[in-house]
């Protein structure tokens, strides 16, 4: 094996074809070379790549490692998956059963290059997966693992079902609403699905969709981090990119004419995943957010997609859909002494704390937070 650590954007054409097809692969759009020169220009400010490729023998590639070296900007020496307090799973780029020799072919390169006391911020992990515990152990020089508390990813297992046959899977309950709530929206207005399908409608769509997305985060208590502008931008850069690639499943219900509710996401390679959405209060009554979501798991089944990644969150209208799930971590890798370590040890704790919290309780510091913030105008 060789190892190559590309550090100039410039530099990356060259692996950009054999990058995406092994991201593709895997279903994971937060791995793809466009959603990492997305969020390198939006996100990631005076930062440049640390993009480490494993090859084979005649020089194949086998395995990506696809970080972006932050500097000292932080405070101390830092490298990490671009986007990762938006994107969900990270993991090297190649196939799963590779990610373990992956990590520890790379480290040493890695480690030259940015020096053995750089922390390196994993982002969200699978919590059983071996590689980054592998990255952690290959690393030159002792590196601390501080995990974050555990986070649910929760999935719909779509192989093998139809559209009929995944219903039968779902409580009596469940189909009866989608019965009911479609008949009667239908009765009483002219309804429409449609999927983007030009550029234009593209970046249009999508700001719907944050209109909508605004509407519904209005009655509820803290702010989604899908409002912040950095994300829109990050969005607005990618979206166009997946669109071109034919993964951008971007989706507006109208009612009359009007939109009513909108969800964005992936089909990429296997996966059809759900990212965000939207919907306009005024139609809560015929739960047109709920309508469209089984719309698109429809839409899942049909293009025959194996999984429906919900992607993090245990919220309860998950849960109706969900038939699995899966388990992740955020995770630091750290010099022993470092203020990265420090600072991520004091978070573990909050958020531990945070997470033992009631739900009412934890509501009702998001409300005030929002309050808070309101005043100052932020």
């Amino acid at each position: 094996m060789s190892v190559e650590v590309i550090d100039r954007e410039g530099a990356l054409a060259p692996v950009l074809e054999e990058w995406r097809r092994l991201a593709a692969a895997r279903g994971n759009a937060f791995l793809t070379p466009e959603w990492y020169l997305a969020a390198l220009d939006v996100l990631h400010d005076g930062a440049v790549p640390a993009v480490a490729v494993m090859r084979g023998s005649g020089g194949a590639v086998r395995g990506i490692l696809p970080l972006v070296d932050c500097g000292s900007s932080t405070g101390s020496p830092l490298i990490s998956f671009p986007g990762t307090r938006l994107g969900d799973i990270f993991h090297p780029v190649g196939e799963e059963e590779d990610e373990v020799e992956i990590a520890a072919t790379v480290a040493p390169s890695l480690a030259r290059h940015v020096g053995t006391r750089c922390s390196l911020d994993l982002g969200r992990v699978s919590a059983g997966a071996g590689w980054w515990r592998e990255l952690a152990r290959a690393w030159p020089g002792r590196m601390t693992v501080v995990p974050q508390p555990e986070e649910v990813l929760p999935y719909i297992a779509l192989d093998g079902f139809d559209w009929q046959g995944y219903l039968a899977t779902r409580s009596g309950q469940f189909r009866s609403q989608l019965k009911r709530k479609m008949r009667s929206l239908e009765r009483d207005h002219e309804v429409r699905v449609r999927r983007s399908e030009t550029a234009e409608e593209v970046l249009n769509d999508l700001d719907t969709l944050f209109d909508l997305h605004d509407a519904r985060w209005e009655e509820r208590p803290g702010a989604s981090s899908f409002a912040d502008w950095e994300a829109r931008e990050l969005h607005r850069a990618f979206a166009p990119a997946a669109h071109e690639h034919g993964w951008l499943r971007l989706y507006v219900l109208e009612v009359d004419g009007a939109a009513a509710a909108a969800w964005y996401g992936w089909h990429v390679g296997d996966r059809f995943s759900y990212y965000q959405a939207g919907f306009d209060p005024a139609w809560s009554r015929y739960s047109v957010g709920f309508l469209l979501l089984a719309e698109t798991v429809r839409e899942g089944i049909v293009e025959e997609a194996a999984a429906y990644d919900m992607l993090v969150g245990d919220e309860a209208f998950k849960a109706r859909f969900a038939t699995g799930e899966r388990l992740g971590s955020s995770v630091l890798l750290a010099p022993p002494i470092s203020r990265m370590r420090i600072a991520a040890s004091v978070k573990r704790v909050a958020r531990s704390g945070w997470v033992a919290m009631p739900g009412e309780a934890r509501d009702r510091i998001r409300t005030l937070r929002q309050r808070i913030r309101s005043s100052r105008g932020d």
